[in-house]
């Protein structure tokens, strides 16, 4: 590696706060410094707000659980980061998919789904919920309470840009709610 490279991605890891301590004296300098704090700190904010502005839903749900800022470092030190906001969002989406939480990973998806339908996607996604979206987007919307799942019923949503609104939701019965466990 040339030195340029080796300054380049030691930086990069100082700003993303990874990997290990760095041997070049001038990097543990940096290290050391409040200004790369700083920098660290506007990085993750404006990712922060990128996501936020654009993810309104799953940001929402984070911060109804209390992990969005959490949840935007770690995205943050532990992937590579686009700085077009239409790949970010997308691939913070993807990410979501991995999360414990089933309620997060279905918002995720939906609106991984609706922002890939308005970009001008021909795909059909069909989501499921398990609990009403509309209930559960209400209490998002004004910061009121996520509902329960709902045992008797499932929500199907189909997102495609040729619908009116993008998507649509239908309620199914579910004929024994033992067996969707």
């Amino acid at each position: 590696m040339t030195t340029l490279e080796t300054y380049q991605l030691g930086l990069l890891d100082l700003v993303k706060n990874r990997g290990t301590s760095p041997s070049d004296p001038y990097l543990r300098e940096v290290a050391r410094s409040r200004g790369i704090v700083v920098v660290r700190e506007i990085a993750v904010w404006w990712r922060a707000f990128q996501i936020a502005s654009q993810c309104p839903l799953a940001s929402r749900v984070l911060k109804h659980y209390g992990s969005f800022d959490a949840t935007i470092e770690d995205y943050f030190a532990s992937h590579r980061t686009s700085p077009f906001v239409e790949e970010l969002t997308d691939h913070f989406l993807a990410f979501l998919a991995g999360h414990s939480d089933p309620f997060l990973r279905t918002i995720a998806e939906f609106e991984r789904a609706l922002l890939r339908a308005r970009a001008g996607s021909e795909a059909t996604c069909e989501i499921y919920f398990d609990r009403n979206p509309d209930l559960a987007f209400e209490g998002l919307g004004r910061a009121g309470t996520i509902p329960s799942p709902d045992p008797e019923f499932r929500y199907r949503m189909i997102v495609d840009r040729n619908l009116p609104g993008m998507f649509r939701c239908t309620r199914e019965v579910i004929a024994d709610p033992e067996a969707q466990s």
